[in-house]
């Protein structure tokens, strides 16, 4: 496993906020930036979005509206 499948491996299971009902995104995790594509439709501005796979591109995510803030994989999205 290289480092880049490492640091993609790492974000699994992290949660954050939607800023847009858009499909893609970026989010800086763990000091770097990935970009996101939403699986399960577009979102909401403010719609909890969970980390569930990646490819060599991209971080797959999907809403996830049970998680919280409080959550321990809540990541802050800037």
């Amino acid at each position: 496993m290289d480092s880049v499948d490492y640091q993609m491996q790492k974000t699994m299971g992290k949660c954050f906020r939607s800023k847009s009902a858009i499909e893609l995104g970026i989010i800086r995790i763990f000091g770097s930036w990935y970009d996101y594509k939403v699986l399960n439709g577009p979102p909401e501005e403010g719609d909890m979005l969970e980390v569930i796979d990646f490819t060599s591109r991209e971080l797959l995510v999907v809403v996830n509206n049970s998680l919280k803030e409080s959550d321990v994989n809540y990541i802050v999205n800037f």
